[in-house]
């Protein structure tokens, strides 16, 4: 994806908050470290968060409790963590998991296409994609859990 297509993508975001009509959630592939694969036709009709993270960034760290509650909370509901890391060596991304558990589940970056989403986005970054695969909001850095709860608010989310 280029520059351009990166800022396309977010402006279509952004008009899809204001209630522009949505961009549908470009083909994607993204396989989990333990081994389940994803992509839009498997995640029609759930709700899914993309998180791109990496183990040395101090808001992304910040921001796992927010996402780890969201996931206790709307998992049932059909929401999707997948939590795409920057780039990291297989390894160090392992190594990290040991001592900070993730309920969301991992993708690393040689296993997805999902990185030229974020090429411009800085970490941490979200993707929210409705159910219908449409994309129904992005946000560059971190919001903590209020923001986490906003965006399950946009697509129909709510705390049982």
């Amino acid at each position: 994806m280029t520059r351009r297509e990166s800022m396309m993508l977010l402006a279509s975001a952004t008009a899809a908050a204001q209630g522009e009509p949505k961009q549908v959630m470009p083909r994607f592939l993204a396989k989990s470290i333990d081994g389940v694969t994803f992509n839009r036709e498997t995640t029609m009709h759930k709700v899914v968060l993309i998180q791109h993270w990496a183990t040395w960034c101090g808001y992304c760290r910040k921001d796992e409790p927010g996402v780890e509650a969201i996931i206790r909370d709307h998992a049932a509901q059909g929401l999707v963590v997948l939590a795409v890391n920057a780039g990291e060596p297989k390894p160090k991304v392992l190594e990290y998991l040991r001592e900070h558990k993730r309920s969301a589940r991992i993708v690393l970056a040689p296993d997805t296409n999902l990185g030229r989403f974020f090429e411009d986005a800085g970490l941490p970054a979200y993707i929210l994609i409705d159910r219908d695969g449409n994309i129904a909001h992005m946000q560059a850095g971190s919001g903590g859990l209020p923001a986490f709860h906003e965006m399950m608010r946009i697509v129909g989310l709510r705390k049982q």
